[in-house]
């Protein structure tokens, strides 16, 4: 079965929103008896996305003991008691076990600007191609008149690569042997930089995230990712890039609680140069936690029809 492309992901799960998802990509066979009801789902798919059988009988396998569901807590303090506590979680900060160990919860440092400690803006210096220079001009301009056009995530659409290294909110980083994952509060997205010596495909399908595979030269962790869709921008000033973009990072551990992240951008339509920042990460205290994170749940900044965003609410309403 080929690849989904992301646009029919989009149009797969638009279809299931709406209640009328009858791919024949997954249904193997028509409703033997049509209900007459508008949105009727198709039947249950009879093969896996690989193409294989799909196998519910679950006396295959390992098996585990029989639970009296009747028994469980139907409480959430009682729920809360079935889980064993460690007295000590949340005072001791986590030890890297090697200088390759990235696992924890890390806070940005240096704000939201692109260049760290610089305020999103015209004072990035950004080496921009002239084309590129007239789209951030417009889009400055345009948050000057207070009709800001240059931040898509106002309308919940995700930060993407590589903003989502600027890292808004805290981000939680785990290593395993084959990949890297790095799991961003913001948005609740999740970028992976495989190391499993996977190729990287040179006409990928453009993604908010692209692709990102990387090796380790030592303890450094080092990263190529590109494939990133163009609407995404540097940061909130609308800072653009093109689709052609290609992030080139270097992570590594500079002492136990402090993380960098070089990134190298090549963009042969949006910088006439390349252009290299270094990200800083300090370890979150032992007790952090990342919070959920849900647009849509509280999005005060909606896309208005001219393309301008938004304040339906003030700061502090």
């Amino acid at each position: 079965m080929p690849r989904p492309t992301s646009a029919h992901r989009l149009s797969l799960a638009a279809a299931i929103a709406a209640g009328l998802f009858a791919s024949a990509a997954l249904a193997q066979a028509p409703a033997t008896k049509p209900s007459g009801i508008k949105g009727e789902f198709a039947p249950a798919p009879t093969q896996d996305r690989s193409g294989r059988k799909v196998d519910l009988d679950l006396s295959h396998g390992a098996q585990i003991p029989v639970r009296d569901a009747s028994k469980l807590p139907a409480d959430f303090a009682g729920a809360a008691k079935t889980q064993a506590v460690d007295p000590n979680w949340g005072k001791t900060a986590y030890k890297p076990k090697s200088r390759r160990d990235f696992t924890g919860i890390w806070l940005n440092e240096g704000g939201i600007g692109w260049t760290p400690g610089v305020a999103p803006g015209v004072g990035q210096h950004a080496p921009l191609t002239p084309a590129y220079q007239k789209i951030f001009d417009a889009n400055v301009e345009n948050a000057r008149q207070g009709k800001p056009t240059g931040d898509i995530t106002a309308n919940c659409l995700p930060q993407g690569m590589p903003r989502i290294m600027t890292m808004t909110y805290p981000m939680e980083v785990t290593v395993t042997p084959d990949h890297v994952t790095i799991y961003a509060e913001w948005m609740e997205q999740t970028r992976r930089i495989f190391t499993d010596g996977r190729p990287l495909d040179p006409d990928p399908d453009p993604t908010f995230y692209g692709q990102s595979v990387g090796h380790w030269e030592g303890d450094v962790l080092v990263s190529t990712a590109f494939g990133f869709v163009e609407q995404t921008d540097l940061e909130a000033s609308g800072l653009p890039k093109s689709d052609k973009m290609i992030a080139y990072e270097r992570f590594w551990l500079a002492d136990d609680d402090t993380l960098r992240d070089e990134i190298t951008l090549v963009d042969p339509k949006a910088l006439a140069k390349p252009w290299t920042v270094t990200k800083t990460y300090k370890r979150a205290p032992a007790d952090f936690k990342l919070m959920p994170y849900v647009c849509l749940e509280n999005n005060r900044n909606p896309i208005a029809a001219d393309g301008h965003i938004q304040a339906i609410l003030k700061s502090g309403n």
